[in-house]
């Protein structure tokens, strides 16, 4: 699990962290973001991504407003995709980030981290 402090109060991070439109600015690697299904608030529910020529894959949200929490898991029959959740706690300063995946499934050591460290430059740049 990747920890980190944010200068952004926790409403606002999660707000970024769910603009889903948004993600092909941030996450690292990723060509293409297409979304697949959506719910009655306009949150993605399936989201299609594309990295390179050779990994593409489809993961489905599930949102906890209540909890400024976001869980992922593959779509169905979806083999390169990770689980993981992301959630954001109101800290004296901004907010803490918690970014964790259960497995990398090939992905670097420092794939948590160099997620978290790209979307704290997005969150740097808006």
């Amino acid at each position: 699990m990747e920890v980190q402090l944010l200068k952004a109060s926790a409403p606002d991070a999660y707000r970024a962290f769910s603009d889903v439109a948004q993600q092909r600015r941030w996450v690292p690697g990723v060509k293409k973001v297409k979304v697949v299904r959506s719910d009655e608030k306009g949150r993605a529910l399936e989201v299609f991504y594309e990295f390179g020529e050779s990994l593409a894959y489809a993961l489905v949200y599930a949102w906890d407003d209540a909890a400024l929490k976001v869980r992922w898991v593959p779509s169905s029959g979806v083999r390169d995709g990770v689980s993981g959740s992301v959630w954001f706690e109101a800290a004296p300063e901004g907010c803490v980030m918690h970014y964790q995946l259960e497995a990398l499934k090939g992905r670097s050591p420092e794939h948590e981290h160099d997620v978290v460290q790209a979307f704290v430059g997005f969150l740097g740049q808006r």
